[in-house]
């Protein structure tokens, strides 16, 4: 099966997110994938390694800041991917089958919206602070939401069944040794540093992880 048509749905879904259009499409895609899983599922390990390979997707961040480094990480994690980043570029890529990338692509890019939109807000509260105390203010804030998103990715896979089956289906199996054989060897990032912010940790809470 090709993702055509469900990447363009995606993509329709995050340029209209928070609107009717925006959510009818994601639902569409997500049903599509599901319909996609279980026609994987009948067919020999050959066949549905040929139908949804797996591939590297190179993505545009947004911004360098570390958050959407660490956004990018839970998001592939949770999709059953791999990502990588050059900190401080504003690049990253994503790692897994070309249907677990597409999911993976689509939740990245309206929760970094999201966040963006919330830390525009949160600027203005901070804006009687000095420059330095702002700035870690800030990353205090993007990072506890960040936290809540990967708790609640956690508590989804958690979940029997699962509410999102497209979401939270393995299909990582065989993912590092197909990294490895085409000479994608990552190194680990140390932790982001930042204090709890109760205020990021409430608004990552408010996020859609579903539609």
């Amino acid at each position: 099966m090709r993702f055509d048509r469900i990447r363009k749905l995606f993509a329709l879904a995050a340029d209209q997110a928070d609107t009717p259009e925006g959510e009818a499409a994601a639902r569409f895609a997500r049903k599509l994938m599901h319909d996609h899983d279980l026609k994987l599922s009948e067919l020999p390990p050959a066949q549905r390694n040929e139908a949804d390979p797996f591939e590297r997707r190179p993505l545009l961040l947004g911004g360098s800041e570390q958050w959407r480094c660490r956004l990018l990480s839970v998001v592939a994690r949770h999709c059953e991917c791999v990502a990588s980043w050059r900190p401080g570029a504003g690049r990253g890529s994503l790692y897994g089958r070309s249907s677990s990338v597409e999911v993976a692509e689509y939740l990245y890019v309206v929760l970094s919206r999201d966040l963006t939109r919330a830390r525009a807000f949160r600027m203005m509260e901070l804006r009687d602070l000095t420059p330095e105390q702002r700035s870690a203010g800030l990353n205090d804030f993007c990072q506890s939401a960040v936290l809540a998103i990967e708790v609640r990715c956690a508590e989804l896979r958690a979940e029997e069944p699962p509410d999102c089956t497209a979401l939270v289906r393995t299909r990582a199996k065989g993912l590092w040794n197909w990294m490895q054989d085409n000479g994608q060897d990552l190194r680990k990032e140390p932790p982001f540093g930042y204090s709890f912010d109760q205020s990021g940790w409430k608004v990552g809470h408010g996020f859609k992880l579903v539609e």
